[in-house]
């Protein structure tokens, strides 16, 4: 992006996307200039989409350059995009036969070691085709399947980390879908980690040659460590404190290509947690199998592989944020490809910053307000929640933490306090940005009229 006008212009559509968070351009933009300025950017051929992420993914790296490892949380879904004409360049997604047109995602979100959200770090898009493939998956070379999006994600975030974040390892962490062969072979390239959970009926090759089979093999490895597991209820799924049992041992995979029946040789360590004793009647026993390359020596090894795992939920978290949450993405109804993917990356970096607002107030909740909010925006969630009470909150010797502020803000959202079933969430934090982004407003005019 050279021409600077197009930058100020990005700059400024994500400042207010960010207060305002909506689906649809028209919610976020109210003046129609801003409207037309936004609809410039977002139609025009000097700005590709590409431009508009890499920004989000540097800064992502840079925040990261403190750490010595960051979570690395890869998954992928769609979005549901309006196209009754086939006419925007949008594919199938879902079942062909419900006739649903949008586009895939791939994204990488990356979080501290603590679980906060520090960006994302690659977010690759495309369509399916409208015919059906002709040869099985099976037959098709890596970089013919859907699979080459997990892995260039993956390139990606190595590639911006080694630029601005030469000492951070990144450490993978993908779901079943994630195993397969290239992603075995790939995901710990540069001394990076991965921990993949397992679907697959995996071969062994024992160290006297013989082979056999990973979960057999699994069940007779003596348990290492057990832990309490706090299950809530949930569809065809009973509230209980699930007693988990962690088994673990390093293998060595025997996994094949099955276009050229070719076979490789993968090493990792295995990480299994078990239900065994709590499971209720009509129920399957809660069960992780993980593989990874991080070393497993000691107790703690590999209860970091499970809790690393874990971490993993926060990219769904990010999902249902900007999809069915604060930013509604799926509502925009942008007429080509190229804006829809613009202006779902823009709100993808809001959807992050919400994430992180909530994850920093629940996990460092005495840093100052001011990290992560600007003087109008805590000035202003002040005085719309407390009134004329709220002066004394942000005066000259009032310091606010993130939790306060946000805590201020999800109240603005709807948030009912310990009423709600926990701390705040996602929906009232994006609901209270919305209320708050008027306040926001009235605190720069009468700053602005104060000079």
């Amino acid at each position: 992006m050279t021409d600077p006008r197009w930058r100020r212009r990005l700059v400024s559509m994500a400042e207010r996307a960010a207060r305002r968070p909506a689906g649809r351009v028209t919610e976020t933009f109210a003046r129609s200039d801003e409207r037309q300025g936004a609809y410039g950017l977002l139609e025009s051929a000097a700005v590709g989409a590409d431009e508009v992420g890499t920004a989000m993914f540097e800064a992502c790296a840079r925040r990261s350059a403190g750490e010595s490892f960051v979570f690395c949380a890869v998954d992928g879904t769609s979005l549901n995009l309006t196209d009754y004409e086939h006419s925007k360049g949008f594919g199938p997604i879902g079942s062909r036969a419900e006739g649903g047109r949008g586009l895939k995602v791939m994204n990488v979100m990356v979080l501290s070691a603590e679980g906060v959200p520090l960006g994302l770090s690659s977010q690759r898009y495309w369509s399916r085709a409208d015919r059906r493939r002709v040869l099985h998956r099976d037959k098709l070379h890596p970089e013919e399947k859907e699979t080459r999006h997990w892995l260039d994600a993956m390139k990606q975030t190595r590639d911006v980390m080694a630029k601005h974040a030469p000492s951070t390892r990144c450490w993978f962490q993908l779901d079943r879908e994630g195993d397969a062969w290239p992603m075995l072979k790939e995901a710990g390239l540069g001394e990076h980690w991965f921990t993949i959970r397992a679907c697959r009926k995996r071969r062994v090759l024992l160290p006297d040659g013989a082979k056999a089979y990973l979960w057999p093999l699994l069940k007779e490895q003596p348990a290492k460590t057990t832990y309490a597991l706090e299950v809530r209820a949930a569809r065809q799924r009973n509230a209980r404190s699930a007693n988990m049992v962690v088994r673990a041992c390093k293998v060595t995979l025997d996994v094949r290509d099955k276009r050229t029946s070719e076979r490789s040789r993968v090493e990792v360590n295995v990480v299994q947690a078990i239900e065994q004793g709590t499971t209720p009647v009509g129920e399957e026993p809660i069960q992780w199998t993980l593989l990874t390359n991080r070393p497993i020596e000691i107790i703690k090894d590999i209860t970091d592989v499970i809790a690393g795992y874990s971490m993993r939920w926060r990219i769904e978290e990010l999902h249902r944020t900007w999809k069915s949450g604060a930013c509604s993405v799926e509502d925009n109804q942008l007429r080509s490809t190229g804006a829809a993917i613009k202006w779902a990356t823009i709100l993808m970096g809001v959807a992050v910053r919400i994430e992180r607002i909530k994850q920093l107030s629940r996990e460092k909740p005495d840093l100052p307000a001011t990290d992560e909010f600007s003087p109008a925006e805590i000035k202003a969630a002040a005085l719309l929640y407390f009134g004329k009470a709220g002066k004394a909150k942000v005066s000259a010797t009032a310091k606010p933490s993130i939790a306060d502020v946000t805590l201020w803000i999800a109240y603005l959202g709807g948030y009912t306090g310990k009423s709600s079933g926990g701390p705040p969430g996602s929906i009232t934090i994006g609901r209270g940005l919305k209320r708050l982004q008027y306040g926001v407003e009235a605190v720069l005019a009468m700053r602005r009229a104060a000079k």
